[in-house]
């Protein structure tokens, strides 16, 4: 792990997704990694993508195409030496229509090495698909 642990590895990927930076999340992610994505979330976003290109195109990439999105952090909980727990909250819009919306979220985080392994998001995603529906009227 590196020296900051999983957590340096992760604020490097909040960064990343804030810039839009697919090279810092190329060199972030295990080229194995696995995104679980919340199942409730807009197709082609919630559920399980294997592999660092799954979960940048069909995972993050698919949330920029469908939403202006931060996720802003407020707690990082160590549960283990590889292993962070990441509480806070989205707030976004989607693009189209432009319905807003806030929804908490937990990040659970594992590192290997180097390099960031898996991803477990769960979030309130009746609030990301009310944003898509408001934006639908």
């Amino acid at each position: 792990m590196t020296a900051g642990g999983p957590r340096e590895l992760v604020e490097r990927v909040y960064r990343a997704l804030a810039a839009g930076d697919r090279a810092e999340l190329e060199a972030v992610l295990h080229p194995e990694f696995d995104g679980y994505f919340s199942p409730g979330m807009p197709a082609p976003i919630g559920g399980h993508h294997a592999g660092a290109g799954a979960a940048i195109d069909k995972g993050w990439w698919a949330i920029g195409a469908a939403f202006a999105v931060r996720a802003q952090p407020e707690r990082w909980l160590a549960c283990g030496p590889t292993e962070l727990l990441v509480l806070g909250t989205y707030q976004g819009r989607a693009r189209r229509g432009g319905g807003e919306f806030r929804a908490p979220f937990a990040h659970l985080w594992t590192g290997d090495g180097d390099r960031l392994r898996t991803l477990h998001q769960y979030t309130d995603t009746a609030a990301w698909q009310a944003a898509l529906e408001e934006a639908a009227r």
